[in-house]
């Protein structure tokens, strides 16, 4: 990567150059991890230098094959076009790249982006690397759904940086999925920060289903004001490799954050997923719940903070894992953690990995229905408490979808 301030000044010398930059030095004095974090490390999502610099000098690449995108999406991205529906525009959402904004909302770039460089090694090199992503911009009091749909060549490799700001007293559901065409193996990073104003409404739905090849590091942040609601769905179901890390950044008082998360990995895909609170705002709560779907020689780890600090008199935060182990060359771990710095509030988390009750497949054999078919209903079960919660039936059927299948082939593996 020595070479790459080089590449600062001449492929990426825009309007965000002193940003990128500064990015960049964060990252260079971030630590290095050079110890175990546990025996079973090997088993982990282990994003090396060599993938980071293959992405930081990545290109898009032409595709052959035509996308195919939702009938439902009024917001298409390829590669890096965008189409917006007339009907979204016409709600006063502004959506353009973020090459474009730089250009054309300098102000809120100034207020919004350029402040923030990250947290973490990786999520450092996205922000300086980045070329491009989506620019959203949605005004105060407005009721706005967005479905978008981006679609990236699997062969490419590449930084991506979307940022959606909220007015106050917004309202905003925003289904996101991912896809690939093709069957490379890229490596692909993004970072996707909300800013959700006061007395603000925001779901999110994600969906994340590349080829088996593609590498996927995600980095998800929500800056939540007063009274802010922000409530989170995402599944990931692609990619050899999945990093995928969200974290609330609750400063106003009142905040809400809850998160419905479910990662289904087969194969000898890793999946690592991480989702976190750090609480500031009095009164503020967080409830994050996370699902795991293992079959084959997959891994799924899955990681969770709540932090309350000092501040955050009243509030309460609340982890809670499980995951569902198919197969006995899988692994699974959980890892939560509270950390707690006043003692007005109230606190938990939990987490367990499991297999197949086998008493509910007795039960549903003994209403005629075949070991393979009840052990992908035992499976869509599993998730489906808290995915219905999406209300969205194109997303909650992908993701049944998903359960069913990975259920059924799991037992289909052993006999």
């Amino acid at each position: 990567m020595e070479s790459y301030p080089e590449t600062l000044k001449t492929r990426l010398n825009d309007e965000a150059y002193e940003y990128r930059r500064d990015a960049f030095l964060a990252f260079l004095k971030s630590p290095v991890r050079n110890y175990k974090e546990s025996p079973t490390v090997k088993d982990y999502v282990e994003i090396t230098d060599d993938e980071l610099q293959e992405m930081l000098y990545g290109e898009m690449k032409e595709s052959k094959e035509s996308p195919v995108f939702s009938e439902t999406a009024n917001l298409k991205v390829f590669n890096e076009e965008i189409t917006v529906s007339d009907e979204l525009l016409k709600e006063g959402v502004v959506v353009t790249t973020m090459e474009d904004a730089l250009k054309t909302q300098p102000e809120l770039v100034k207020k919004y982006v350029f402040p923030r460089l990250g947290k973490e090694r990786i999520e450092f090199l996205i922000n300086s690397a980045w070329r491009n992503g989506l620019f959203i911009y949605v005004p105060d009091s407005s009721k706005v759904s967005i479905r978008a749909h981006t679609i990236n060549n699997s062969s490419a490799s590449f930084a991506s940086k979307t940022v959606i700001i909220y007015g106050k007293e917004s309202k905003v559901r925003y289904t996101d999925t991912y896809s690939t065409i093709g069957q490379g193996t890229g490596i692909h990073g993004k970072n996707i920060y909300f800013f959700g104003g006061e007395s603000s409404k925001f779901d999110y739905l994600y969906l994340q289903d590349k080829s088996e090849g593609v590498r996927d590091i995600t980095f998800v942040k929500q800056y939540l004001e007063k009274f802010a609601e922000f409530q989170f769905f995402h599944i990931n179901h692609g990619s050899s490799k999945t990093l995928f890390v969200d974290e609330s950044q609750q400063t106003g008082n009142g905040s809400s954050f809850r998160v419905y998360g479910v990662n289904f990995s087969t194969g000898n895909q890793k999946m690592d997923i991480r989702d976190s609170s750090f609480q500031e705002g009095e009164e503020s709560n967080a409830d994050i719940q996370v699902r795991g779907v293992v079959t084959g020689s997959s891994s799924t780890i899955h990681r969770g903070n709540i932090d309350l600090e000092e501040k955050a008199i009243k509030a309460t935060g609340f982890y809670d894992s499980k995951i569902l182990l198919l197969s006995k060359d899988g692994f699974a771990n959980s890892k939560p953690g509270l950390e707690i710095k006043n003692a007005n509030t109230r606190s938990k988390h939990g987490s367990s990995i499991s297999n197949v009750d086998e008493e509910q497949i007795f039960y549903l054999r003994s209403r005629g229905i075949d070991d393979q078919v009840a052990r992908g209903m035992v499976t869509a079960g599993f998730v489906g408490s808290i995915i219905e919660k999406a209300n969205d039936e194109e997303f909650t059927r992908k993701v049944y979808q998903y359960a069913e299948s990975l259920g059924a082939n799991a037992f289909l593996a052993t006999n």
